[in-house]
């Protein structure tokens, strides 16, 4: 995917490229874009969102359009009536932001730990996502800010203890919010994956601006994830060189943070800089009970200097049949409805070198599964959905936010 981007940035900033005309529903803009909302009445956001996507979401076949609309949802996970032990225990909770071209969906275990640990979750569905790839093309990453700073700020009105998290692009909104000068600020930063810096891009996502003059898209995939768009529009690239290009001048004006952070990554990652996220905590985040998790294969030595902080995990799994970790995989649990062992996305969601159709014609014990390349591998693979770790995350992740103190 990353050489197709390069190849038609490259190729429209030379003029090679020409509008679109028609295209499928899927592929062309809802009527109305998705507003900011009002998080403070949080009942009346998710009502005015589910009416926003029954309007506009396009389903995909081989699944109902209500479970589409639910999964698409953002959602309130509220910790049980155990946790209310009296009025001088403090309550905690965190805005989870999700990805780039992904929804809520992407968190849905996450919350279910972290509510059962007596923490509240709140997510939030950024505009242009849930309905149609089409809508990428009008999305905006200010409107993105807004709605994470106010759902963030209705969140801190609610606990005494507000943190912020996300994963991939929603990691980079997530930290441009912890970082700024503005109140209330979180009491800590949980990045799974953030896009801090990109894989590849970084030099040619300035073209994108150019490039959206004349296309609307860089790939049309075929859709078959009811919760993640798979065709890529010009527009996201847009806003998303926009976020990078603000997380850097935030990153430069101040060089070493005290913020608390628990950070995850995967070595394997076809997305995600692991470099820079390394450098990034080892001289950025100067926090004492700072955690780093990178999943990698471990029969290969660590290139990088010890350092306490930085926990590895094996990601070579060949009971399993995985060869690493995906960007992807890192939220998801074995046991998710459609990500998870033996659900419907589990298996050739992104097969690797190969068609969909010689995907699904392996043999169970012929599929193997890793990060997405474009390399050629000793065994025919296709994109890891979940992650074999997940409990072990999650528990890291719940004792991390339950040591914060209120700030």
């Amino acid at each position: 995917m990353l050489k197709t981007l390069l190849t038609i940035f490259v190729a429209t900033a030379l003029g090679l490229l020409s509008a679109c005309s028609t295209r499928p529903a899927l592929y062309q803009p809802s009527d109305t874009r998705l507003a900011p909302g009002n998080p403070e009445d949080f009942d009346g956001y998710l009502a005015n969102t589910r009416r926003y996507l029954e309007e506009n979401l396009v389903a995909l076949p081989g699944f109902s359009r209500r479970d589409q609309v639910d999964w698409n949802m953002p959602f309130r996970s509220m910790p049980p009536e155990k946790c209310r032990t009296g009025p001088t225990q403090p309550t905690r909770g965190i805005l989870l932001v999700h990805g780039l071209s992904d929804s809520p969906f992407v968190f849905r275990d996450f919350a279910r730990v972290l509510a059962k640990d007596c923490v509240q979750v709140r997510t939030v569905l950024l505009q242009g996502h849930g309905t149609r790839p089409g809508d990428m093309t009008r999305a905006e990453a200010d409107v993105w800010r807004e709605q994470v700073r106010n759902h963030f700020n209705a969140l801190a009105r609610d606990v005494d203890i507000p943190m912020i998290g996300g994963f991939s692009l929603g990691g980079a909104l997530a930290t441009e919010l912890a970082l700024s000068s503005a109140d209330p600020k979180p009491a800590g930063l949980v990045a799974i994956a953030p896009a801090w810096e990109l894989n590849g891009l970084k030099n040619y996502l300035w073209l994108a601006s150019t490039a959206n003059l004349f296309v609307d898209f860089v790939e049309q995939e075929p859709e078959l994830n009811p919760v993640k768009y798979e065709s890529f529009s010009i527009n996201a690239a847009v806003q998303l060189a926009d976020v990078l290009d603000n997380l850097r001048h935030r990153f430069e004006q101040a060089p070493a943070f005290d913020m608390p952070l628990f950070l995850v990554a995967t070595e394997a990652d076809s997305v995600i800089n692991l470099p820079y996220l390394i450098d990034s905590f080892n001289t950025r985040f100067r926090n004492p009970d700072n955690q780093m998790l990178v999943f990698r294969d471990q029969r290969r030595s660590w290139p990088y200097a010890p350092n306490p902080q930085i926990m590895l995990f094996d990601s070579y799994r060949p009971d399993l049949n995985i060869l690493e970790f995906s960007h992807q995989s890192l939220p998801a649990s074995p046991d998710n409805e459609l990500y998870g062992l033996g659900q419907p996305l589990q298996r050739c969601l992104e097969p690797n070198l190969m068609s969909l159709k010689a995907c699904r014609a392996l043999a169970k014990d012929e599929l193997w599964f890793s990060a997405w390349t474009d390399q050629k591998q000793p065994v025919p693979t296709s994109r890891l959905t979940y992650n074999p770790e997940f409990d072990r995350v999650a528990k890291q992740l719940s004792g991390f936010i339950r040591e914060r103190d209120i700030p």
